[in-house]
């Protein structure tokens, strides 16, 4: 009984810091994502209140030298970034494909050993995924994934890639916060 004990106050317990800064909009309009992360922290076992009062700056000081991800951990509840989007006013001038607008940036590099012209290829299993295809030509390259912000392939659907997962914002109160992954949702094009 007493080596479990002797266990338990020795084993780390992790708590998560306090939300750092929003990150800068991913896009300048037309609608981008924001996101703030906090990090999952080891902590000291309970110890008296003298020895943590000494022990903290030394504590303090062992963590900023070990650098701990900023990614969900087991022994802390909850999660570890979360997404705002932002800038969601439309763009000044004719309305603008956020997907051919990417696809272009392709257009000045060798692909394959050849220059093309891309335009986007909508492929509704891989809505996160940059798809694009040559003009003129029969075949489709999965470039990158999209930039952040980039919304659903299905017109009127409220969701939006971040970080390469499509996220629904349609159940938010103000339908700006962004939460539910893709597996409770799907973009399809077909419905």
């Amino acid at each position: 009984m007493a080596r479990t004990t002797l266990a338990r106050a020795n084993a780390t317990i992790y708590a998560w810091s306090a939300w750092g800064a929003w990150s800068p909009c991913s896009r300048t309009c037309g609608g981008g994502v924001s996101v703030q992360e906090r990090q999952c922290l080891p902590r000291a076992p309970a110890r008296s209140r003298k020895r943590r009062k000494l022990s903290r700056s030394t504590e303090l000081a062992r963590r900023a030298r070990s650098a701990v991800k900023p990614v969900a951990d087991p022994d802390c509840p909850g999660l570890g970034r979360r997404y705002h989007e932002c800038n969601t006013a439309p763009c000044p001038g004719p309305p603008r494909d956020p997907r051919a607008e990417q696809c272009a940036i392709y257009d000045r590099r060798p692909f394959r050993g050849h220059f093309y012209t891309w335009v986007p290829y909508v492929d509704g299993d891989s809505p996160c995924t940059l798809n694009c295809r040559p003009r003129g030509q029969q075949f489709y390259a999965s470039l990158a994934l999209v930039a952040d912000g980039t919304p659903c392939t299905r017109p009127g659907f409220r969701a939006i890639c971040v970080q390469g997962t499509l996220k629904d914002h349609s159940h938010s109160p103000d339908g700006k916060a962004i939460g539910h992954d893709r597996r409770a949702i799907s973009c399809r094009t077909n419905g």
